[in-house]
């Protein structure tokens, strides 16, 4: 989860995406428009929603991105 400057939050849903999208957010050929649909689905917001974010929040949620991932993916830490 990240905080933006207006006090919302953002949560990760990693059941939003499916592994075609993931693996299209991550390759470097994919232009903005298709990574700003998949992330905004990750997190629940719309591309235009995410477009119309200020710089510096725009890059929390790209950077929580990876820190998510990494966060649901550790399986040392699973639950059973």
């Amino acid at each position: 989860m990240v905080t933006l400057s207006d006090g919302r939050t953002v949560d990760y849903d990693w059941t939003a995406i499916t592994q075609t999208e993931w693996r299209a957010m991550i390759n470097k050929d994919t232009n903005y428009e298709v990574t700003d649909v998949i992330v905004g689905k990750l997190v629940g917001m719309t591309a235009e929603e995410l477009s119309k974010l200020n710089p510096i929040d725009f890059r929390k949620i790209a950077v929580g991105v990876w820190t998510s991932f990494k966060e649901a993916n550790d399986i040392d830490d699973a639950k059973n």
